[in-house]
């Protein structure tokens, strides 16, 4: 490992202790394009891995390995990783927990009117058997209208919560401007800006909301 590596590393665990990040520590750096990343639940049976790209203005966190995007190894000084760094533990590790009471929020509302439609609506329609060869089936058509729309519901809510957790991103940008300098994390996506043109759209973006007046956390 080089000593560029161990200053990246000393870097984001002198950040966990000055964040409060209890139980946070790293060991290791990796230069990656992106990481593979087990499914769970019932996505696993249909595609057990997802490959998640490693953002050139951030960073992903697996353990105690820090994953670094490929095209930005050697790029930026230590100085210039300290906002980018810090913002994405605070968006990874700090607002952890507030991303899960947002989603359980929004989704045990939806949960539990999509059970009581399915127990009050197929009553009020007639269910039907019918055979042949030997084979009977029973059918009801709010069951298939309940069916289709929570395929429908499960569809919009994942891209609903996937929009809406893009709040924590400026959240966590918000909280880095206000401990290191709105001034010095802007100056570090410029230079991601420079160093990676491909990303340049995503990073615009961040420096445009950080160069609003005034910038709301709520």
């Amino acid at each position: 490992m080089g000593s560029y590596d161990d200053l990246i590393i000393n870097l984001a665990n002198g950040l966990a202790r000055q964040l409060d990040l209890s139980g946070v520590s790293f060991s290791s750096v990796m230069w990656q394009q992106g990481i593979v990343q087990r499914n769970r639940g019932r996505i696993a049976t249909i595609q057990p891995t997802s490959f998640i790209p490693i953002p050139s203005d951030g960073a992903l966190f697996r353990n105690q390995t820090i994953y670094l995007a490929q095209n930005m190894e050697g790029k930026l000084s230590v100085d210039e990783w300290k906002p980018l760094i810090a913002s994405a533990l605070i968006n990874q590790k700090k607002l952890r927990r507030r991303k899960i009471t947002w989603i359980t929020t929004l989704n045990i509302p939806m949960f539990r009117a999509y059970v009581v439609a399915w127990i009050l609506l197929p009553p009020l329609f007639p269910t039907t058997t019918s055979c042949a060869n030997g084979r009977c089936a029973i059918d009801n058509p709010a069951w298939n209208v309940l069916v289709i729309i929570g395929a429908f519901l499960t569809i919009g809510l994942l891209i609903f919560s996937v929009i809406t957790l893009r709040r924590f991103k400026w959240i966590a940008d918000n909280e880095t401007a206000t401990l290191f300098g709105r001034d010095q994390l802007i100056t570090s996506l410029r230079r991601v800006s420079e160093v990676s043109p491909s990303d340049d759209w995503n990073v615009q973006r961040r420096i445009g909301k950080l160069s609003r007046p005034e910038q709301t956390t709520t």
